[in-house]
């Protein structure tokens, strides 16, 4: 049977968008890279030198957090003019269920529409707390918002800020400094590019690279990690995070690319990791997690998930329901992979009312705890038959999609974890405890994995749903498997008793 291959084994002629890529980087970086097929879990060499390297030459990243045993996700709050979706009280709610449901993963929550009106209003000010999000109880809305970023830390969660540095709005307390400073994107004939229609308010585009020369990024930076401890948090989401020329000012989008390595640096050098909206080339290193995780098969091979991860599939222009993006300013390097799940991916999309915890947990259980599993591994190849589409991992763990109904598997050795909609799959952050689904309700004998080896009982603890039968059951462990009877869209933590 014909296998293409994509691998250190036999690696192919690079494509044209790769040539592109090694291009670009050798002129902007002054460095090589390695090419896809050898990568092998060794970043590029732009991610070599955005971190400090080990003896053995590889990478040692050194971000706060470890986004790829994380679940990362937004919480909507609030919305333009004057619409609030989600109070901090049933913020904190929601992060609460969130962690009983999921076994107590650490997760990172990004709030949107925390200032001013609400998603997307005044930027690039970000200087006031959306003041309809006060709490009764306290003073102000920034008083309410210090409160839940430490109630939080009892659910293993951090919360931190979902802001732009791109976007620029005429009724921003900024806007007429940054135009008299001429720090916005200028066409060849030096008319301003209008970006983006969000929340029927016209958008423009700042330059990076002038807004970073010119001393006013920093100083905006500044003045946020003075207003609210995002370095505690250690880590914040920078959306529609992407180059853009200025004509103009004879700005290329390589310059842009540039102008972003340097304030994703100097954010670092704050203690803050930048989390961004998509990956963009040159960012390898800086970013340890996009939003929507735009890279293809190749890119994949070259970047460990520990390197970068994401995040979803929501914007692959592989996938059929794929949506083009109308805001002008994107420009993304690829399509995504075509089974985004062989590889792992979590979720990307907002959490945007209590109602919709119930859906968050289902998307956990089927997609973030295999992406967690899977996270602890480096791809090492993948093959795509007319049959199926694989992907091999260290450590004898293999991803397969069959073509025909998108039946999914996972394996690590001669145990499976994930077969269709039914799982029984190891956490990272509890070994060797495990986590049980099953989207339509199976009885089934699972393997169990390392950590067992001896254990005659398993004890079961009810996940979801919420109001399931919480007494927890014991059952026998049988040459290292369990029999377990799951209902539809019911999930159990598999622990030795």
């Amino acid at each position: 049977m014909h296998r293409r291959r994509y691998g250190s084994e036999n690696p192919q002629p690079p494509a044209p968008w790769a040539i592109d890529r090694r291009r670009f980087l050798k002129a902007a970086l002054g460095a090589g890279v390695v090419s896809c097929g050898a990568g092998l879990g060794i970043a590029t060499a732009a991610a070599q030198e955005n971190q400090p390297a080990t003896a053995t030459g590889d990478p040692k990243m050194q971000y706060r957090h470890p986004y790829h045993q994380t679940l990362v996700y937004k919480a909507f709050l609030a919305s333009k003019p004057d619409r609030v979706h989600m109070t901090l009280d049933e913020t904190l709610e929601a992060i609460r269920r969130l962690h009983a449901a999921t076994a107590g993963i650490p997760q990172i929550v990004y709030l949107v529409g925390w200032q001013f009106d609400g998603h997307d209003s005044k930027y690039p000010a970000w200087s006031e707390v959306n003041h309809r999000l006060k709490r009764p109880s306290d003073a102000d809305a920034r008083e309410s918002l210090l409160w839940l970023m430490r109630e939080a830390r009892q659910y293993n969660a951090v919360v931190s800020l979902h802001i732009n540095m791109i976007n620029a709005y005429e009724n921003s307390p900024l806007w007429t400094e940054y135009l008299e400073e001429d720090l916005l994107i200028r066409d060849a004939d030096g008319e301003l590019v209008s970006g983006g229609v969000w929340g029927g308010e016209q958008s423009y585009t700042i330059s990076i690279k002038r807004e970073w020369d010119s001393g006013f990024a920093k100083k905006r930076i500044d003045a946020l990690l003075a207003f609210l401890p995002i370095a505690d948090a250690g880590t914040v989401h920078v959306d529609v995070f992407s180059p853009a020329a200025s004509p103009y000012h004879g700005e290329t989008r390589e310059d842009g690319i540039e102008g972003m390595r340097t304030v994703a640096r100097y954010w670092r050098e704050k203690g803050v990791d930048v989390t961004a909206e998509d990956f963009v080339y040159g960012l390898e290193g800086l970013t340890p997690m996009v939003w929507h995780y735009n890279v293809d098969e190749r890119g994949r091979l070259m970047f460990p998930p520990d390197v970068l991860c994401g995040g979803g599939s929501m914007w692959s222009a592989r996938l059929a329901d794929f949506k083009p993006d109308p805001s002008p300013q994107f420009n993304r390097p690829q399509g995504g992979c075509l089974y985004p799940e062989a590889w792992g991916e979590s979720i990307d999309g907002d959490l945007a009312s209590l109602g919709t915890v119930p859906v968050f947990a289902l998307m956990y259980y089927k997609k973030t705890v295999p992406w967690q599993f899977l996270n602890q591994f480096k791809p090492l190849r993948h093959e795509m038959t007319a049959t199926d589409y694989r992907v091999f991992f260290e450590d004898g763990v293999e991803t397969c999609v069959r073509h025909a109904g998108r039946a999914f598997t996972l394996r690590h050795g001669d145990r499976v974890h994930v077969d269709g909609g039914d799982l029984c799959v190891p956490l990272a952050w509890r070994k060797p405890e495990l986590i049980a689904f099953s989207a339509g309700g199976a009885r089934r004998r699972w393997s169990l994995c390392e950590g067992w080896a001896g254990v005659s009982k398993a004890e079961l603890t009810s996940l979801w749903p919420p109001d399931a039968d919480d007494a927890a059951r014991v059952v026998p462990v049988e040459d290292g498997t369990v029999d377990l009877d799951l209902a539809p869209e019911h999930a159990v933590l598999v622990t030795p008793a």
